[in-house]
């Protein structure tokens, strides 16, 4: 029979660890939308998760320090008085250390007056004498003295590494029962032990070996060799054993303690739902088994017409009914397709598709209230069983995106976990349920947060926009696209060979660690980074950008990346994506799938086509109009530093758009002091970077590297354009200060969003969210103008009857398709509207261009 084993979780050494590894990290550190600070918590709670599901220990203990002065303050006043004060961001999330031990059950053991080394020392001992397998979980060497018989020391730090007493001596050089011999000659800096001067790590272990003690060594300090520390041992003996006195775990403490009292028990679920909900550890909520249905739920399928027709009739007159439409994978109606409606909260029905016609006097009037999660999706599905939705005027995703900008909030799934602590499954009136209840519960935050003017008069009616547009499609030409695969295949092989040559052996330049490996060992280029999680070398296409003057491998490596990816992801992919039924490719918009409030775009993803290299040209020349008609492209021109004039109210830039000038070469006649006419190319060129530099909150560093200068001439730069134009600088700074006060960010229409790391200690995370707070309300307000224009022009072309389609939005630009004969009165309309979406300070202005193609009417 097994023994049972008992774990003594070193609590503040995993919890420092944690802050501290999280500290050190290029990643942001974890923080509510409030600022609290939850990277220790959720790190701690993590690794002990893993400790109980990994080894389902029989008892458990989390052993923790408590305040006052102990035995060794007392023998020595500057014990640890070198550690630093516990920072605040580290203070304020013990307590939630505790409650998640508490939520898990695990019992917390403290004892005023005695250090947590020694608790677990004392509790170890006996209940290593009791017959208990011991298990101190801990990253401290200190421990690894109380190792040995029924007692061993687990790491889950170092990937669960264990440590029995052969292990130790491996790890430190001496047997566990010397380790405080070792700390005694070395000290530890930690905790201010002093130990022998000028004796170090090697030296100490040495003599441990050699002598055995350190009492030993002290009594025969003459026959060691080295003067030093000769010398060392003869003149501070009080001072080397008081440090073994304060180096020695203390395992006789009188404290009471009951075996059966750590028995380990089933997490308090409850406990730990209130905790992640309060924490935002959204991911671990969903982990929990759903809490229990505290509401009768009455969910069933209605099987005849007559059922359906009862239902319609008994319907209350001024309830919103919510509507689900049960969706495949890529959000196509699956072969049996089902509605669910729900008029109050757990009671649902659903409809298969064979009943749909009873339900279409409901679903298009547009006096009937109702709910929809993703109303565009939900429309467009609509429409593919030949019903035109109307009437749609709740829809939780847009509610839940308005609250937080989270994109990875806004799903149904991650809403009901959210905001209903419910798990939510695939049956389509589960989801009509929880799309009225999610109404019911986000609705009053939208209107407590000031956002109910921004949901109606902009989000809620682009819905049908995007539902048109992705209806309508876009035509793609599948040869065209066929024979830039074969072109792009061609130059595949001719990289690969030519990449090959150089490194002198074949390797896969996919791989980055096989990539790495051939640059950086075997070219012996200049390493620039390392990867954070695996420490290999960085192959990122800024390392290979710097590289490329260095080598040509480098330059040829891009190459081959931005072939591979576009041939992958658009070439071969989107002939795929073609609906054999409309001929047509049909991308789905979503108004809720980037934090600054962009449109995105899936099942394709269009967004991210290149515009400025060739093959991103040709990749757009395949997409074409309607057979006999033409591509319409209506782009605005520097929106973002146009509204960056108008928010800014920056004297210089604002008389620049005012006046029609080329900003880019107004910019440089301000920042090299030349005049206007004698603007060089290359002088516009940094300028311009400066200028889109400054928007994006571009450093001096990573100007030097995309102009190619030196980071004094780009911290030149810089000043000089701040030296110009003051009220950006100034628009800059109170922008930042008013985040660190709030936290948040808006756009001129009130679109919020959280910006948590703003106040961080992580100097990278911190300048990250200082870029975010002065962008955001920039590129956000661009995006939140586009949407303007679109739902004004998707109004006017129906009001006049055009057959001018509206196809893409991508990023600032609108891709239209229109009969000849409508090419000239639909492009007057498209930048009028688009011109006049909203008065600025500044005039907005647009750029249309007219071709067979996508590419060529640019």
């Amino acid at each position: 029979m097994a023994q049972s084993r008992l774990f003594l979780i070193d609590s503040f050494g995993f919890i420092f660890r944690a802050y501290h590894a999280r500290a050190r990290s290029a990643d942001s550190p974890m923080r509510t939308s409030s600022g609290l600070s939850t990277e220790a918590v959720f790190i701690f709670g993590n690794m002990v998760r893993k400790l109980m599901a990994s080894y389902h220990p029989e008892y458990t203990a989390a052993v923790f320090e408590t305040e006052g002065p102990t035995f060794r303050e007392q023998a020595f006043t500057d014990y640890k008085a070198n550690r630093p004060a516990m920072p605040a961001d580290l203070a304020e999330q013990i307590p939630y250390v505790r409650r998640v031990l508490e939520g898990m059950r695990i019992p917390v053991l403290e004892y005023t007056g005695f250090e947590a080394d020694d608790v677990i020392g004392t509790i170890a001992r006996q209940g290593a004498a009791a017959g208990v397998e011991v298990v101190i979980v801990s990253s401290d060497k200190d421990m690894m003295q109380l190792i040995g018989d029924r007692i061993r020391m687990l790491n889950p730090a170092k990937e669960d590494l264990w440590y029995d007493p052969e292990k130790v001596v491996e790890f430190l050089g001496v047997r566990p029962e010397q380790v405080t011999d070792l700390l005694a000659l070395k000290g530890d800096a930690v905790d201010n032990i002093p130990g022998a001067p000028g004796i170090g790590d090697k030296g100490a272990r040495e003599l441990i070996v050699q002598f055995g003690s350190v009492e030993a060594t002290l009594d025969r300090a003459g026959e060691v060799q080295r003067k030093t520390y000769r010398e060392s041992l003869q003149n501070h003996r009080e001072q080397i054993l008081l440090s073994k006195h304060l180096a020695t775990i203390d395992a006789a403490v009188p404290i009471e303690w009951n075996l059966d009292s750590l028995a380990t028990r089933s997490p308090d679920a409850d406990s730990l739902r209130t905790l992640y909900k309060e924490l935002e550890f959204f991911s671990l909520l969903k982990e929990l088994e759903p809490a229990p249905v505290q509401q009768p739920r009455d969910y069933r399928e209605l099987e005849s017409g007559e059922a359906v027709a009862s239902l319609l009739a008994e319907l209350p007159a001024c309830a919103p009914v919510a509507v689900a439409v049960r969706l495949g994978a890529s959000g196509e109606l699956l072969s049996s397709a089902t509605i669910g409606l729900a008029v109050e909260p757990g009671k649902a029905v659903s409809v298969s598709e064979g009943m749909f016609d009873l339900l279409r006097p409901l679903l298009e009037d547009p006096e009937r209230a109702k709910t929809a999660h993703d109303i565009t999706r939900v429309l467009l599905a609509l429409a593919r069983s030949g019903i035109e939705g109307r009437g749609f005027t709740e829809d939780p995703m847009l509610y839940a995106f308005l609250i937080s900008a989270d994109p990875a909030a806004c799903s149904a799934e991650a809403a009901a976990a959210r905001y209903l602590d419910r798990k939510l499954g695939p049956s389509v009136e589960e989801h009509a349920d929880c799309a009225l209840q999610l109404s019911a519960r986000l609705g009053p935050q939208v209107d407590s947060r000031g956002l109910r003017g921004l949901y109606e008069s902009l989000d809620l009616p682009l819905t049908p926009v995007l539902a048109r547009m992705g209806r309508h499609g876009i035509r793609v030409e599948p040869a065209a696209l066929a024979s830039l695969s074969r072109h792009m295949q061609a130059e595949h092989e001719r990289l690969t060979a030519e990449i090959h040559t150089i490194a002198g052996h074949p390797f896969n330049i996919n791989s980055p660690q096989q990539l790495g490996k051939v640059l950086f060992e075997e070219m012996n280029l200049p390493v620039a980074g390392r990867t954070g999680k695996t420490k290999s070398y960085s192959t990122a296409a800024d390392v290979l950008e710097g590289l490329a003057g260095e080598h040509p491998i480098a330059g040829l490596a891009l190459e081959y990346r931005q072939i591979t990816k576009l041939k992958g992801t658009y070439v071969d992919a989107l002939p795929q994506w073609i609906d054999p039924s409309t001929g047509r490719l049909h991308t789905t918009f979503n108004a809720a799938g980037a934090a600054t409030g962009r449109l995105s775009s899936s099942d394709p993803n269009l967004q991210n086509i290149p515009v400025r290299t060739e093959l991103g040209r040709k990749i757009r020349a395949a997409f074409v109009p309607e057979a006999g008609w033409k591509l319409l492209v209506a782009d605005y021109s520097q929106i973002e530093l146009r509204l960056l004039a108008h928010m800014s109210r920056d004297p210089v830039l604002t008389e620049a758009f005012r006046h029609g000038e080329d900003i880019h070469t107004r910019t440089a006649a301000e920042v090299f002091g030349t005049p206007p006419l004698m603007v060089t190319p290359e002088q516009r060129r940094d300028a311009k970077a400066v200028n889109f530099g400054i928007v994006y909150g571009l450093s001096a560093f990573g100007l030097a590297a995309q102009l190619g200068i030196s980071r004094k001439e780009a911290e030149h730069y810089i000043a000089s354009y701040f030296e110009r134009y003051a009220g950006v600088r100034k628009f800059l700074d109170e922008t930042i200060a008013e985040v660190r006060q709030t936290g948040t960010t808006r756009t001129l229409f009130g679109r919020l969003r959280p910006i948590p790391d703003i106040n961080s200690r992580n100097p990278n995370a911190r300048g990250f969210a200082e870029r975010t707070a002065v962008n955001t309300p920039l590129q956000g307000t661009a995006a939140d103008l586009i949407k303007l224009a679109m739902i004004h022009i998707d109004a006017r072309l129906s009001e006049l009857r055009l057959r001018t389609r509206m196809l893409l939005q991508v990023h600032d630009e609108l891709v239209f398709e229109a009969p000849p004969e409508e090419i000239e009165p639909a492009a007057k309309l498209i930048k009028h509207e688009m011109e006049r979406v909203h008065a600025l300070e500044v005039p907005l202005v647009v750029d249309i261009g007219v071709g067979d193609n996508w590419r060529d009417a640019k």
